[in-house]
C-alpha cells in the first residue's frame, strides 16, 4: 500500500523555522485530520465511558435504595469504578498511540495516510504503551487506595499528589519517547524521568491539563447527558489541540537533548531551522 501523498506543500522554503511556529500551520492545514485523531480517541474511551455510564446509574440506585451501610456500599462502588476504569484505560492508550503517531507525522511534514499510521502505530508501539499504561494505572490505583483509606489527611493529598505532578508526566513522556525512538524499557523509564527533571514545570501542567476532562468520568452528576455530552466534546476537539500541543513541545525538548547530537535525521525534522 503506498503512502497517501500530503497535499500541503513542504517545500523547506516554506517551513516554519521554530517548533512553536508550527501549531498555527498544523491547525489551519490539517484542522480535518485533527478531528480524525479526536475521533479515534473518543472510540478508544467508548468502553470507559459505557462502563461509567452503568456505574454512574448504579450510583443513583444505591443511593435511593440503601438505607443502612450506605457510606460502606458506596466505598465499595468507588473501587469498582476505578478498578473498572484502570482495566479500560488500556484501550485508551491505544487509542492515544495512533493518534499521537499522526501527529508526529504531521509535524514532521510527512504525508498522511491515515488508516495505515494510526495502526501501523498501535501494531508498532502498542504493546509497549499497554504495558506502561498498565503499570501507572496501578500506581495509581495505590494512590487512590491511600486517598480513601486516609481520607482528609495529609497523607491522602500527598499520594494523589505525587501521581498527578510526578508519575503521571512521567508516564506522558514515556509514551512520547516510544512514539519516536526504538527503546528498551529501561531507557525509556530513565529517558522520561530525565525530561521530566529538566520539563518539569510544564511537564505537571500537561499533566493536569490532560486529567481535568478525564475527572469527569470520577464524579457522580445528576445530569448524565451534560456530563457525557461535556466528555464527548473535549475529546473530539479538545484533547486533539492539547496533544499537538504537546507533541511540538516534546519535539522541540528532542531536538534539544537527544536529535542534535544522536538522531539527526529527526533534528529539526519538519522545520527551516538549519
Amino acid at each position: 500500500m503506498k503512502r497517501k501523498a500530503s497535499k500541503i506543500d513542504y517545500s523547506k522554503a516554506f517551513l516554519p523555522r521554530k517548533r512553536r511556529e508550527q501549531f498555527k500551520d498544523c491547525f489551519k492545514m490539517n484542522f480535518s485530520t485533527l478531528i480524525k485523531v479526536g475521533m479515534m480517541m473518543f472510540v478508544s474511551i467508548v468502553p470507559m465511558i459505557a462502563f461509567s455510564l452503568f456505574m454512574d446509574m448504579l450510583y443513583g440506585s444505591l443511593v435511593r435504595s440503601t438505607e443502612e451501610g450506605l457510606q460502606e456500599t458506596l466505598l465499595i462502588w468507588h473501587y469498582g469504578l476505578n478498578a473498572g476504569l484502570i482495566l479500560l484505560s488500556l484501550v485508551a492508550s491505544l487509542g492515544l498511540t495512533g493518534s499521537i503517531r499522526i501527529l508526529r507525522n504531521m509535524i514532521w511534514g510527512e504525508g498522511i495516510y491515515f488508516k495505515q499510521d494510526f495502526f501501523g502505530a498501535i501494531k508498532e508501539n502498542g504493546g509497549k504503551n499497554v504495558l506502561f499504561t498498565l503499570i501507572f494505572s496501578l500506581f495509581y490505583g495505590a494512590a487512590l487506595f491511600v486517598f480513601i483509606s486516609f481520607a482528609d489527611t495529609v497523607v491522602a493529598y500527598v499520594s494523589m499528589l505525587l501521581f498527578v505532578a510526578i508519575l503521571f508526566p512521567i508516564y506522558l513522556w514515556i509514551i512520547f519517547l516510544n512514539n519516536v525512538y526504538d527503546s528498551k524499557f529501561f531507557v525509556l523509564v530513565r529517558n522520561g524521568f530525565f525530561f521530566y527533571i529538566k520539563t518539569i514545570g510544564w511537564s505537571i501542567l500537561g499533566s493536569i491539563v490532560i486529567l481535568l476532562p478525564v475527572a469527569f468520568i470520577l464524579v457522580p452528576i445528576d445530569f448524565l447527558a451534560v456530563k457525557y455530552g461535556v466528555m464527548s466534546v473535549l475529546m473530539i476537539f479538545f484533547y486533539p489541540t492539547v496533544l499537538l500541543i504537546m507533541s511540538l513541545y516534546s519535539a522541540a525538548k528532542f531536538d534539544q537533548y537527544i536529535n542534535k547530537d544522536q538522531f539527526e535525521d529527526y533534528y529539526h525534522k519538519g522545520l527551516n531551522a538549519d
